[in-house]
């Protein structure tokens, strides 16, 4: 339904009549919409980290795995617009979220975090930044072109994932002019 016609158009009512049951029958699994909204992005969250952990390069070196971890993330958040948006959107994160929901988020964002600091360690990214700045402006980089791109903004997917290997050898060149890690 989301692929269909959007976040907007989503409605408990017309989800009952799609899958057969009550309007009720859901309200006693889901508060309101907001509660369907942060279990579906938590399932976003949870197959997301499926994706990252099924065909992660085991084995390989800490910087194949984490250019893996960009093209993958990229490639999911491109595939699926609808669940991610629900994932890191405004629809979820300002209308309400659940403990459930957060907790997943940020476990996945924590394991995310933690590839960034044991890159850091290894030497293939500058151990004078500050690990959880880093991850977050990596993030926040990753995010912003897909969120481009699925907006409608003329970025190809091809393009996506150009500008985010672009953006990975900035990172991994980047060294701090103070060498400070505040």
């Amino acid at each position: 339904m989301l692929r269909e016609s959007g976040l907007a158009s989503l409605s408990l009512r017309r989800l009952a009549e799609r899958v057969g049951v009550s309007q009720t029958a859901l309200y006693h699994h889901f508060q309101d919409k907001q509660g369907l909204l942060c279990a579906m992005g938590e399932e976003g969250i949870s197959r997301f980290d499926a994706v990252l952990r099924q065909n992660e390069p085991s084995g390989q070196a800490p910087e194949v795995r984490f250019e893996y971890f960009i093209i993958a993330y990229v490639k999911f958040a491109l595939a699926y617009p609808e669940l991610y948006e629900l994932m890191f959107g405004r629809t979820t994160w300002k209308g309400g979220t659940t403990t459930s929901f957060e907790h997943a988020a940020r476990s996945s964002f924590r394991s995310y975090a933690e590839m960034v600091a044991n890159l850091q360690q290894s030497g293939q990214l500058s151990s004078g930044l500050n690990a959880l700045r880093l991850a977050q402006v990596i993030w926040g980089t990753l995010h912003g072109l897909c969120c481009m791109h699925n907006d409608g903004l003329l970025f190809s997917p091809k393009d996506v994932e150009e500008i985010s290997r672009y953006a990975l050898w900035l990172v991994r060149n980047m060294r701090p002019e103070s060498g400070g890690k505040d």
